[in-house]
C-alpha cells in the first residue's frame, strides 16, 4: 500500500471518528467500558474502515476529538462534550490532560451551563437547594470520569489532586478531600504546594494539632534553596498555629 493510500486512510479514519457515521456513544461516561466503547465504534465506521487502519495514529485521532469537543464545548451541548470525551479517552486512555481537562469541565463548567452565567451564585448557595444539587451532581460524575483512568496514572500525583480537590471545592467533602491530598503526597514529584494544602484542609476539618505536627515534620524536609518549597511562609504559618494551640514548641 502506498503512502498516499495510508495517509488517506488515516485521513478518512479520523474524520469518520469526528462526523456523522460515529454512532452516538452512550450519555453517560460511566455507562461503557472503553473496550465497548471501541467494539462500537469499529462496527460501525463502514466501508472496510475499522480502528485497526489508524495503527500508530490513535493518539492522533484522539486529538483531534478532543479538538472537535471544545467544538461542542462552546456552544455548551453537554451530551455531545461527554461522548466525545469518551471517546478521545478510548482512543488514547495513557493522556493525562484528557482526563484532568475533561473532569474540570464537568465538575466546573456544567454546572455553569445548567443554571446560566447570570445564576453562578446558587451553585453555593446553601439555601437553594436546586442550585447545590446540580453543583453536587456534577461534581460526583467528575469524580465518575476520572475513576476510569487506566491504572498507570494513578501513580501519578495529578490524578488524587484532583480528586481531592473536587471533594473539597466541588462536593464540600474535606474529609475525602484530605485522604485524597494525602494520596497525592505519597507519589513521586508531588509539588510542595500540596503539602501546604494538606495542612490548610486539616485545619479546617479542625484537626489543627494535627496539621502543626505535619507542617513541622513538612518544614524539616525543606530545602533552602528552592523558591518554590516556600520555607519562610511554611515557618510562618507554623508559628501562627502554634499560637492557636498555645505551642512554640
Amino acid at each position: 500500500m502506498s503512502f498516499r493510500v495510508r495517509l488517506f486512510l488515516v485521513w478518512l479514519a479520523a474524520s469518520l471518528l469526528v462526523g456523522v457515521l460515529v454512532r452516538p456513544l452512550e450519555r453517560e461516561v460511566a455507562r461503557e467500558s472503553d473496550v465497548q466503547v471501541l467494539a462500537g465504534l469499529s462496527g460501525n465506521l463502514g466501508q472496510g474502515v475499522s480502528l485497526a487502519v489508524l495503527g500508530g495514529y490513535r493518539n492522533v485521532a484522539a486529538n483531534l476529538v478532543w479538538i472537535a469537543m471544545y467544538g461542542e464545548w462552546q456552544y455548551r451541548r453537554v451530551n455531545e462534550v461527554l461522548e466525545k470525551m469518551q471517546l478521545a479517552v478510548a482512543l488514547n486512555p495513557n493522556s493525562l490532560y484528557f482526563w484532568i481537562d475533561g473532569a474540570r469541565i464537568i465538575a466546573n463548567d456544567m454546572p455553569v451551563w445548567q443554571v446560566g452565567d447570570d445564576e453562578m451564585e446558587r451553585l453555593y448557595d446553601e439555601s437553594d437547594a436546586e442550585g447545590v444539587a446540580i453543583r453536587l451532581k456534577q461534581g460526583r460524575r467528575a469524580l465518575r470520569f476520572l475513576d476510569k483512568a487506566p491504572a498507570e496514572l494513578e501513580d501519578r500525583y495529578e490524578i488524587p489532586l484532583e480528586r481531592g480537590t473536587i471533594y473539597w471545592q466541588k462536593l464540600g467533602d474535606l474529609e475525602n478531600a484530605i485522604a485524597q491530598f494525602g494520596e497525592a503526597l505519597e507519589k513521586s514529584n508531588s509539588p510542595y504546594f500540596v503539602s501546604r494544602v494538606y495542612a490548610e484542609l486539616l485545619v479546617e476539618n479542625g484537626r489543627t494539632l494535627e496539621a502543626y505536627e505535619y507542617l513541622k515534620k513538612h518544614y524539616a524536609t525543606l530545602p533552602d534553596d528552592d523558591h518554590s518549597a516556600l520555607k519562610p511562609l511554611v515557618a510562618q504559618r507554623i508559628a501562627e498555629i502554634g499560637a492557636v494551640l498555645g505551642r512554640s514548641d
